[in-house]
């Protein structure tokens, strides 16, 4: 594995152990804080380094959604730390949940492609998979939110 590979992946897991720990904490304190600004710090650097492997391997399926993943992630971030209107916490909570899928769906779909597992469609089938569950978690949620004045 080259150096830039190894960058990817130390990015990938460490935004994707940061986020499951905000994901699965209270919400708002120093901690979510610092551990926030860390997986947007990985998933940023995820998302770039995801270009710079395109000589590599070529173009995929995983530079566009590696670009929409970033501007989820800015878009999170803005939100977050600009509460630019009074809907700014639904906003930071759907791009921020929605950029935790993008790194999940892509390790999933990845993984299994980089050691031979999966043809290219069955990597498209896990990604759809990822995405159709977290979806419904992640509007579940949203709805709560909502109802509840947040």
């Amino acid at each position: 594995m080259d150096f830039i590979s190894i960058i990817h992946v130390t990015l990938a897991v460490t935004a994707t152990l940061s986020g499951a720990i905000v994901l699965a904490r209270r919400k708002g304190d120093v901690l979510h804080t610092r551990l926030g600004k860390l997986f947007i710090a990985c998933m940023v650097l995820v998302n770039i380094t995801a270009f710079a492997l395109w000589p590599k391997y070529g173009f995929t399926f995983f530079q566009p959604l590696a670009l929409w993943n970033l501007v989820w992630v800015l878009l999170g971030y803005y939100y977050a730390t600009k509460k630019p209107n009074k809907n700014w916490l639904i906003n930071h909570y759907y791009f921020m949940s929605y950029a935790y899928v993008g790194v999940l769906a892509a390790a999933l779909a990845r993984i299994p492609l980089s050691f031979g597992f999966l043809p290219n469609e069955a990597a498209f089938i896990s990604i759809a998979v990822v995405f159709g569950v977290s979806t419904y978690i992640i509007e579940k949620q949203g709805k709560r939110l909502r109802v509840i004045g947040i």
